[in-house]
């Protein structure tokens, strides 16, 4: 059947001797020709409009699949609602709007013209492979993040691996503009772009895949102990929890003080079995198990997390006694005084051409207006301080945050 034309070699989860073909790829194993065992199938599982008969069938991933659909990644919906807000185009930033919708209904506007096309290949029910060039690797659904491309493998048995953790690489495929927070961490300052400071009277040699510049600068500390961003990002924070959030504040768990906290803090999370709550003010929307994250207490009564790439022991240190979260401080979120560096962007402006056409992300076709950007000049010096309230706790009070102005 399948096995005698193909030798591919998946993940030992998803071996040929686990699950065979048919079970992912879908078709017809038990035809006698080519034409019609090949009938319907699919190249990558993953996909969102067919994962529910593949990831998400029955014994395997049903709830994951259920979850993603609605996660942040997929609808985006917190990115237009709020860009359609500050457009004049809705009276508030919590419109349900989402990437599905704006396909399935065909919904245009001058906001939305520019997340299709300036935004629209960074979700998950975006088709790998159906855009050009480099973003061509971006979206797939499942596959998106889970997927990792085997190294030394022959040609005649490689096949794409699905791995449990989430390697940094894919997180970063779209996490590196906006915030470009993806950037940040790993150490990379996108410059302006004319690639400068020059090397032996060429461009510097430091270039990411869409052709920006950026120069190399002190990474997150937490970077540079080898922790990746799964280490911290949560399954719920990650995939959802199955209910439509309207902006990222709503999907978050973990935070600095999960982890960075005194011995009795620290104690007590070793004792929910490293299960955390959901922060004060948030309920929690569904009843299944709280998200985990991977810690232990070693023999000496060190509190450690377990990088789950690294496999290394990551000492969980408190925080100074009397300065950090007390008094004057007590409003100062962590990153206003322990981010040495932030990328800041100052005289962002866009242009819409309509006498050029430009392609439409989410529909795959060469549209009407062309959307330019424009800046007066980026910096990374003295990161801008800022008072912020949760949209979604407002019982938490304002706090000092850095911005990342654009």
């Amino acid at each position: 059947m399948c096995l005698g034309c193909h030798f591919e070699e998946p993940d030992k989860a998803h071996g040929r001797g686990v699950l065979g073909c048919f079970e992912c790829h879908l078709g017809n194993p038990l035809s006698g020709t080519k034409e019609a065992a090949h009938k319907g199938m699919v190249k990558n599982p993953g996909e969102l409009s067919i994962a529910a008969k593949t990831c998400g069938q029955t014994g395997c991933h049903v709830n994951e699949v259920k979850w993603v659909k609605n996660s942040l990644m997929t609808t985006n919906r917190g990115i237009i609602a709020t860009l359609r807000y500050y457009w004049g185009e809705a009276s508030d930033q919590n419109e349900n709007i989402t990437t599905w919708l704006i396909k399935q209904k065909g919904l245009d506007s001058p906001a939305i013209d520019y997340f299709r096309k300036m935004c629209g290949s960074c979700h998950l029910g975006l088709e790998k492979g159906f855009l050009p060039d480099f973003l061509s690797q971006k979206g797939g659904g499942c596959t998106a993040c889970h997927n990792s491309i085997p190294r030394g493998v022959a040609k005649e048995k490689r096949h794409a691996q699905l791995i449990k953790f989430v390697p940094m690489k894919n997180c970063v495929k779209c996490h590196n503009r906006s915030g470009r927070i993806g950037l940040s961490y790993q150490g990379m300052y996108e410059t302006e772009g004319y690639g400068t400071p020059f090397i032996e009277a060429e461009f510097a040699p430091y270039q990411l895949e869409d052709g920006r510049f950026y120069l190399p600068m002190l990474p997150d500390v937490h970077h540079s102990k080898g922790l990746i961003c799964i280490d911290c990002h949560t399954q719920k924070e990650v995939m959802g929890d199955g209910h439509m959030k309207a902006h990222i504040e709503g999907q978050l768990e973990i935070e600095c003080v999960t982890c960075h906290r005194d011995q009795k803090g620290l104690t007590d999370l070793v004792k929910r079995d490293g299960s955390i709550h959901p922060p004060k003010g948030k309920a929690d929307t569904e009843k299944r198990p709280l998200s985990k994250i991977n810690i232990k207490e070693l023999e000496n009564g060190q509190v450690v997390l377990i990088g789950k790439a690294d496999k290394q022991h990551h000492p969980l240190k408190p925080p100074k006694p009397g300065q950090c979260s007390t008094g004057a401080h007590s409003r100062l979120a962590c990153q206003a005084c322990h981010a040495t560096w932030v990328p800041q962007c100052y005289g962002c402006h866009v242009k819409a051409d309509k006498s050029e056409k430009q392609l439409d992300k989410l529909n795959g076709q060469m549209t009407p207006g062309n959307w330019t950007e424009f800046r007066s000049f980026i910096r990374y010096e003295r990161p801008v301080l800022g008072v912020r309230q949760r949209m979604e706790q407002k019982n938490e009070g304002s706090k000092v945050v850095i911005l990342v102005p654009g």
